[in-house]
């Protein structure tokens, strides 16, 4: 008796999602959510979350209707080119992520910078608050490259599977 497991390019995608889930799960837990939240004062590592969640659940949907159009060896190629069309949007959207991850990063270092507009070097209290400055801009601009490569790389991963079963499917 063999079993065939059906669906295996969306168990692929669905794998990989509950890795990232398990990960963020372990990240909050340890307070690196809370961490990020207070120290990226633009928030947009959080934007870039919620794009990333909201793209990997439409690349899930269009890799379950391509796994089951491979699985019941449907002829209709138009579902095919219907979703490889769609599929620029998921690369586009990959390398938004990166942009934006680069738009908080030069934020974070505007934001650094902006400090020595004040500062009185015999002045104790404002090196202090220079320092206080550096740091919350420093951190912006990590924070907000490190989510941005984060994200891309998430969704550049769950696109290339698409992309490859795709190709197999035009063989």
């Amino acid at each position: 008796m063999s079993y065939v497991i059906k669906h295996t390019l969306f168990l692929k995608w669905w794998l990989f999602i509950t890795i990232i889930v398990v990960g963020f799960i372990f990240a909050a837990s340890r307070g690196f959510v809370g961490i990020i939240w207070e120290a990226d004062s633009t928030k947009l590592s959080f934007l870039l979350l919620v794009i990333f969640l909201k793209m990997s659940a439409w690349c899930g949907y269009k890799t379950w209707t391509l796994s089951r159009f491979i699985d019941e060896k449907k002829q209709d190629k138009h579902i095919v080119e219907k979703i490889e069309h769609l599929m620029e949007v998921g690369w586009f959207t990959s390398d938004l992520c990166l942009t934006i991850g680069m738009i908080g990063t030069v934020v974070g270092f505007i934001m650094m910078l902006s400090g020595f507009t004040t500062v009185d070097t015999s002045d104790v209290k404002t090196v202090q608050d220079l320092i206080k400055t550096l740091g919350v801009g420093m951190s912006t601009a990590l924070y907000t490259t490190l989510m941005g490569l984060i994200c891309s790389a998430g969704l550049k991963v769950q696109y290339f599977n698409l992309s490859q079963a795709i190709d197999k499917v035009r063989e």
